[in-house]
């Protein structure tokens, strides 16, 4: 049987923009809420990002989802959000502080208009304080939370990877949205505000109680030295982790594994403690080990012995994994005249199956027709 997707009785208008918006919203979409786009002519700048149209920038945030077009600068398409606010549970916008104010949208007036909404405001610093109007987008949020310097190299310090600021404070405004529509019954429409600063310090949970407990700072090897955390290139150029952890067993497999149990000897290793402070000096030891095989071999061996153990894989070995395969949250389907589109479920089982995968991402205005004529709007 099929699981219904359980918030198939949610409707979302999602006015947001670029990534840390449309990742809440399509954070609902994926969970089965019925979110409606409102963007502006021009349309959701992400739309021209990369190769324009439906780009894979564009899509990763905004599956799911119907598209409406409103200039909320002129008064009659105010009157159509409006209207759309009035059938809704939720709203999410991410404009600097004050915009929605200077529209005449902002909470007091969208409150009037549906007191059982659950307004979502994303913004960089907050509503309020000395940097509220400073403008912040991913390697903003990244550098003032303090996650900048967790993950940089302090010898080479360049930003790498993806844009965490902005996906982490999406799903932490979807995760703070479920909350208050669990909580509306008993209290009516809530007011959100969410800022990537605030989101990004919180999602530091280690950082924040070993600096407040401990007076620690922790930086970008603190983590990786204290849990045995280490990468090795392979014969063929290939990179895997091994992460030993706490249990002296794992100390005790990797030496076996690799053909080295005099390093169980050696007064450096000998302890937990003793190759925390002797970090650097086991990876100098282990890395001309690891150049004497493969990484597949390794990792063969290393599983075999019971090493925690794993390859350095792209995006796209991850998808080919036989595991994820299994797993069935992410696949791809053929769009007739789009070409191959994503279908990324939630990472969560229910009922002993993935949830039903959501629509493509919706072309500018797809919807908006049919999406003001459900409410007897007037039609463009």
């Amino acid at each position: 049987m099929t699981t219904a997707l359980p918030l198939r009785h949610i409707r979302v208008l999602d006015l947001g923009q670029y990534i840390s918006g449309p990742c809440a919203g399509v954070l609902l979409a994926e969970l089965g809420a019925d979110v409606v786009k409102v963007e502006p002519p021009a349309g959701d700048p992400f739309r021209k990002w990369e190769s324009g149209g439906l780009n894979a920038t564009f899509v990763a945030f905004n599956r799911g989802k119907r598209s409406v077009v409103l200039d909320l600068k002129a008064e009659p398409d105010r009157a159509r959000l409006l209207a759309l606010v009035r059938h809704a549970d939720v709203l999410i916008e991410n404009f600097r502080p004050g915009v929605m104010d200077r529209l005449d949208l902002g909470y007091e007036a969208l409150h009037r208009a549906n007191e059982a909404l659950v307004y979502c405001s994303v913004t960089g610093f907050g509503a309020g304080g000395p940097y509220a109007a400073m403008p912040a987008y991913d390697g903003v949020a990244l550098g003032y939370s303090g996650m900048a310097g967790l993950l940089l190299d302090p010898d080479d310090p360049r930003l790498r990877g993806p844009a965490l600021a902005d996906a982490i404070t999406g799903h932490t405004a979807a995760l703070n949205i479920l909350a208050a529509l669990l909580a509306r019954a008993g209290s009516g429409g809530q007011r959100l505000e969410v800022s990537m600063l605030g989101a990004l310090v919180h999602f530091l949970h280690s950082a924040v109680a070993k600096k407040i407990v401990e007076g620690r700072e922790e930086g970008p090897y603190l983590r990786p030295h204290s849990s045995g955390a280490f990468v090795f290139t392979a014969a063929d150029g290939r990179a895997l982790l091994i992460h030993l952890s706490s249990p002296p067993k794992f100390w005790e497999y990797l030496c076996r594994a690799v053909g080295r149990p005099e390093l169980l000897d050696d007064p450096r290793f000998q302890r937990r403690s003793d190759r925390q402070a002797n970090y650097e000096k086991l990876r100098a030891e282990l890395r001309p080990t690891f150049l004497g095989r493969t990484r597949d071999e390794w990792l063969a061996v290393l599983q075999t012995e019971q090493v925690p153990c794993a390859p350095i894989n792209t995006v796209g070995e991850a998808l080919d994994d036989d595991q994820m395969r299994y797993l069935g949250i992410i696949d791809t389907i053929e769009e007739a005249g789009i070409g191959p589109m994503p279908r990324i479920r939630p990472p969560a089982w229910w009922d002993g199956a993935p949830l039903p995968a959501v629509d493509r991402a919706p072309f500018l205005g797809e919807h908006t027709d049919s999406v003001l004529a459900s409410l007897g709007a007037q039609q463009r």
